[in-house]
Order: C-alpha cells, then sequence, then structure tokens
C-alpha cells in the first residue's frame, strides 16, 4: 500500500496527482525527469496502478510524512 512507498516517491506521486507533468514535477523538485520517471514507475508497481489519475484518491489516505 502507500506506506510501502519512499519519501521521494511519495512527493512524486503527490505531485503527479495535481496534474503536474514529468517535466513540472523535475523541475519543482530539482531532478530530472528520469528520475521522476523511475519513482513514478516505482510507485505504480508498489500500489498497483497503472495510470497516474489513480493516485489521488490512494495518497488521500496516507498520513503525512
Amino acid at each position: 500500500g502507500p506506506e510501502a512507498l519512499t519519501p521521494s516517491e511519495t512527493r512524486v506521486a503527490g505531485l503527479a496527482a495535481t496534474g503536474l507533468t514529468n517535466r513540472q514535477i523535475a523541475q519543482r523538485l530539482y531532478v530530472t525527469v528520469k528520475t521522476v520517471e523511475v519513482h513514478l514507475s516505482n510507485t505504480y508497481q508498489k500500489l498497483g496502478v497503472r495510470r497516474r489519475n489513480e493516485l489521488g484518491a490512494l495518497l488521500a489516505n496516507l498520513p503525512s510524512r
């Protein structure tokens, strides 16, 4: 579940859930687009989701870190 995410994965997933593009997330977090893609890929696998629009509902139940 969401508790299995690393803090970085949680940050990236949270921004993706708000509708930001991978490029926008990378710029905001000062990382590469590839880093964002890796975090999202890991997040999708851990949460069992296929699309970023599925992230919001799952992350809404996650306690703040």
